[in-house]
């Protein structure tokens, strides 16, 4: 079966690309995928490397090596990607260098394309790039000794073993004005009410 230029387009063009139906084009969209992936636009380059590794066994590994190799982070989180559908040889052959990734966004889909048999040089290089748990999960690094000090450190004029500011007064939430009975001048203060309010 000839399979033209014309063909892959017009299963890669749409939105949401038919990805099996790409596939069914067989190793003849090969050079068609290449070329897109060299081509001038990053989105049509991007499916056609993820499409390249949906072909049987590792036939679209030159292609997702190409994307791999690409100096556009998108290009590489999609080969990252389609690294998953290759057999384990070939996926860490791509993958090797991607989980070392300057991107962090490529690392992380890299990572996370590591088959479970990987060999154990790919599996090692996938450890050493993880970021520490914390990180990874987004949440904020711990503060230095240097930084907690300075956040306890009261600010000038700061009453130090309280934490409140010059005027304020340690009485449990009351503004100034109120009583400590909840009263302003005559009329009792009623929660989520401005003083007056009925």
């Amino acid at each position: 079966m000839s399979v033209s230029m014309h063909d892959v387009r017009r299963v890669l063009d749409p939105d949401e690309p038919d990805y099996a139906a790409t596939a069914r084009l067989g190793p003849e969209s090969l050079p068609h995928l290449r070329a897109l992936v060299d081509g001038d636009d990053p989105l049509l380059a991007s499916k056609a490397a993820y499409a390249a590794g949906l072909l049987e066994g590792d036939t679209g590994q030159e292609v997702i090596t190409v994307a791999a190799r690409s100096t556009d982070p998108a290009l590489r989180v999609a080969a990252a990607s389609a690294a998953v559908n290759l057999p384990t040889e070939s996926a860490a052959a791509v993958l090797t260098d991607l989980v070392a990734d300057a991107d962090a966004g490529v690392r992380k889909v890299a990572r996370s394309s590591v088959p479970e048999d990987a060999p154990e040089e790919l599996a090692h290089r996938a450890r050493e790039a993880a970021p520490p748990p914390e990180e990874d999960a987004g949440a904020t690094p711990p503060l230095s000794p240097s930084d907690a000090t300075q956040a306890t450190t009261p600010m000038p004029s700061e009453h130090a073993s309280s934490g409140l500011m010059p005027g304020e007064a340690g009485n449990g939430g009351v503004m100034p004005g109120e009583g400590g009975s909840g009263m302003v001048g005559e009329a009792p203060i009623v929660p989520g009410k401005m003083p007056g309010e009925r």
